[in-house]
């Protein structure tokens, strides 16, 4: 498949040009300007285009990168809202441990959709259930690094060993990352069987870590060590690590964290719902970490739209430290393209509109009133704009959604409408939400 985007504002490089894309079958294969001559002399030969999209000066740009999600709890949207962390860990668990393979399937899909829809194309994804997982994934056409390892606290190990996971994920040609829940979830020795997994099998590593004040209060007083030096002291920081969260980090954490190759995920909404903080966002930068943004899960956020990520992301450590010249939006776009793609080792592949890239494409409508005036459009795009913008959504070339028009293996409709019944299912089963 061939196609031509034309009239485009492109997002390269944290700036905005006018002109064209060209994508063939998953490929980028140009960024520039075209007039229609230059177009056909392309390859007389062959009919080059097998279709034309106008973008109508709409902005193209690379399709976000969500780095930290548990995409099977959107079926538990709204279930334990408005408690604190530890309270909401004791409703949401038995209410997972419910959860059948079927209802992991169309539970993910229900997020993915959502994802597709809110210009979401790459995902680090932390859930239990692997098969049915995966099986979305593929289903959906979405990219992911998947985990393997331990599910979330409190849950059973899954019964297939490290190796059958590693299997599955990669003959799904997904790709794959160690997963420790965390310090509070996950013991020494599952900690020393993934490092010495992912060593053998040339992974990367990923944790939550110091979410909350009571995370690393317990960790001083069992260890007499923060999170950060106990998985120094590990040696999960000796491979390449993304850390989830990093609320809770002081200067001498931060001073760690950048001694090695580790990329913070910080979820703002999630945070602030669950009242667990505002990260050091700047502190970090500063230090040269490499900073990506993520949704985590439905039962903590509760939505997908990492337009509203961006925006708290960008204004969260302004307030805090009383500066408003802080994290601009340019380096917050990064955050939720290239960076993500960096964090979970896509970065020479997706995150950028560049020539030899994969085709992971989004198209943001900016003619709306509140994108109006258009003084600058990256700041709209991080201040302004709103997940519903999003009318174009590509990844690996292959159109995931168009113009409210979902294409996935499976229906929207069937998607909703299994996951209404497995809504009831819970609550029959679990109890009133209320």
């Amino acid at each position: 498949m061939k196609i031509w985007f034309k009239n485009a504002q492109i997002l390269t490089q944290s700036r905005i040009q006018k002109g064209d894309v060209l994508v063939e079958n998953e490929t980028i294969v140009f960024v520039g300007t075209l007039s229609e001559s230059d177009f056909l002399n392309i390859n007389e030969k062959d009919s080059w285009a097998d279709r034309i999209i106008d973008v109508k000066n709409n902005v193209l740009m690379p399709g976000f990168v969500n780095a930290h999600a548990h995409t099977p709890s959107t079926i538990l949207r709204g279930i334990a809202d408005d408690m604190p962390l530890d309270e909401w860990l004791e409703r949401i668990v038995p209410y997972e441990e419910m959860l059948s393979d079927e209802d992991v399937y169309y539970s993910t899909l229900l997020g993915l959709a959502e994802y597709a829809m809110a210009g979401i194309t790459t995902v680090e994804e932390n859930f239990s259930n692997l098969e049915a997982v995966v099986k979305a994934y593929k289903d959906s056409g979405l990219k992911a690094r998947i985990s393997i390892g331990y599910p979330n606290v409190n849950q059973k190990e899954l019964e297939e060993p490290l190796i059958k996971q590693l299997e599955l994920v990669e003959n799904s040609n997904l790709v794959a990352v160690c997963y420790a829940h965390s310090i509070y979830g996950t013991s020494d020795k599952n900690f020393d069987t993934l490092n010495s997994f992912a060593k053998q099998n040339n992974l990367a590593v990923s944790v939550h870590m110091s979410e909350t004040l009571k995370e690393v209060g317990d960790c001083s007083v069992s260890f007499n060590k923060t999170p950060v030096e106990y998985l120094e002291d590990l040696g999960f920081f000796d491979r390449k690590a993304t850390v989830y969260h990093c609320v809770h980090v002081d200067k001498d954490d931060i001073a760690i964290l950048s001694n090695y190759e580790v990329n913070v995920v910080t979820c703002p909404s999630s945070n602030l719902k669950l009242a667990s903080g505002i990260a050091p966002i700047y502190a970090m930068q500063n230090q040269n970490i490499n900073i990506a943004i993520g949704t985590d899960g439905a039962y903590s956020n509760n939505s997908y739209d990492m337009f509203k990520e961006m925006f708290l992301v960008a204004t969260l450590n302004k307030a805090t430290l009383y500066n408003a010249g802080i994290i601009s939006a340019k380096e917050v776009l990064d955050m939720a393209t290239c960076n993500g793609a960096k964090a979970l080792g896509f970065e020479y592949e997706t995150g950028q509109i560049k020539a030899g890239y994969k085709a992971d494409i989004i198209l943001v409508d900016i003619q709306g009133i509140h994108h109006q005036p258009q003084n600058d459009i990256i700041s709209n795009l991080v201040y302004s704009a709103k997940s519903s913008d999003v009318y174009f959504t590509m990844v690996n070339g292959k159109i995931i959604y168009e113009n409210k028009k979902l294409n996935f293996a499976i229906s929207l409709d069937k998607i909703i409408s299994k996951c209404k019944q497995i809504s009831q299912k819970l609550k029959t089963n679990g109890g009133k939400y209320e």
